[in-house]
């Protein structure tokens, strides 16, 4: 008797966990696909630059490509599919966009099933296990890039760590990275909480986590050198995109601020865990979880570079957080949404409050007003939240 109720208690919360994930992939599929809404996605951007070197070519050698190996690789998947259906009569662009949803929804689903996972074996309450899975970002954002996919390793990895799996957390933490490398920040902060414990197995989980990370990249060098220093290339002339050091200057391509983006970036999983550990040490379960989701929020809050779809990283910290503070980081989740829906409608809006705007990249603009307030808010969230 009681084990079919929790059974049926089970199932419940399963079938609760599908409805909404079918939810928030309908509602991207409506935001970002060209027959609904059809928003701004960087795939869009991508493939336009050269649709038929796309489809028939590769990455990097054929067209430049400012993305990681193994987004390359997804990529080189999608287009072939695209140009495959293209001889059968279907749109390319469509094709190959609605395969590059598919891969999402895979990573989403299996970033679903990680938080499940959590918040069932950590009791977590439910309006904060659905929140972070169907978080405002996520919803707009879940096509737009392909966040989602180092998100998921990333939660894979912290979620390893707490089941004592350290190499397979950075196994997880380091192809995370190799995606994009905010997961990186996440194995720093673990990196630094073993440490404290066991210097040899600290060393050998970041030489792993390194190593896994650093692969691809090798392994693209290796095999194409121009398309290796065309990346890095790419990524080292980046503006500052949302970022607060715009508040500091009017040359968004500051070579000053970029290097102390990289300094207070890479030091923040290293400072917030120091400093935390204390605080934590008699709880260590709310320490492995606590320690590297706020490292990583720190970190993409004082990047050269914040793109909104970057946001996603932040959703599995709606797991730890009170009443209160839930709705401090949905307040920032919004705000965050609402760059990219108001990015192109930027000159009307300006031009409404008697602005003279350069662009919605600009301090002056209220794009950036907006993106600030959602940096200070993740500020306030780590001091409080600590």
């Amino acid at each position: 008797m009681l084990r079919g109720c929790i059974l049926r208690r089970v199932r419940s919360e399963q079938y609760q966990y599908v409805m909404i994930a079918i939810i928030v992939i309908l509602i991207g599929i409506v935001i970002h696909d060209p027959l609904f809404l059809g928003e701004y996605t960087d795939y869009l951007a991508l493939y336009y630059r050269s649709p038929n070197s796309v489809l028939s070519g590769y990455p990097y050698v054929d067209y430049e490509f400012e993305y990681t190996p193994i987004i390359a690789v997804l990529w080189l998947v999608a287009s072939k599919i695209a140009l495959y259906l293209s001889t059968h009569g279907y749109d390319p662009f469509l094709s190959m966009l609605r395969s590059l949803f598919a891969i999402n929804i895979f990573f989403y689903i299996t970033y679903v099933y990680i938080i499940y996972r959590i918040s069932r074996e950590r009791g977590i309450p439910r309006i904060l296990s659905m929140l972070s899975i169907a978080s405002p970002s996520i919803v707009y954002y879940l096509f737009y890039n392909w966040d989602i996919i180092a998100t998921f390793l990333m939660i894979l990895g912290v979620f390893l760590y707490i089941k004592n799996r350290v190499y397979g957390s950075s196994i997880a933490l380091g192809l995370g990275a190799s995606v994009k490398v905010i997961p990186i920040y996440a194995l720093f902060s673990i990196f630094i909480t073993i440490l404290a414990r066991r210097i040899g197995r600290a060393m050998l989980f970041a030489l792993l986590g390194l190593s896994v990370a650093a692969l691809p990249f090798l392994a693209l060098l290796l095999i194409y050198p121009p398309g290796f220093f065309y990346f890095f290339s790419y990524h080292s002339r980046w503006y500052c995109e949302n970022c607060f050091y715009n508040l500091l200057t009017d040359d968004i391509y500051d070579q000053s601020l970029r290097t102390l983006s990289v300094i207070l970036t890479l030091s923040m999983p290293f400072i917030y865990t120091i400093v935390s550990h204390n605080r934590y040490i008699k709880e260590p379960g709310a320490m492995s979880m606590r320690a590297p989701l706020m490292s990583v929020a720190l970190s993409i809050s004082f990047s050269y570079i914040y793109s909104p779809q970057m946001n996603i990283f932040l959703a599995p910290l709606y797991l730890l957080l009170n009443n209160r503070l839930r709705y401090l980081l949905l307040i920032q989740d919004i705000l965050n949404v609402m760059i990219m829906v108001l990015w192109f409608h930027e000159g009307v809006i300006a031009s409404m409050i008697g602005i003279e705007s350069r662009g919605p990249w600009f301090r002056e603009s209220p794009i950036q007003w907006i993106a600030f307030v959602r940096i200070a808010l993740i500020w306030v969230l780590a001091v409080v939240a600590r």
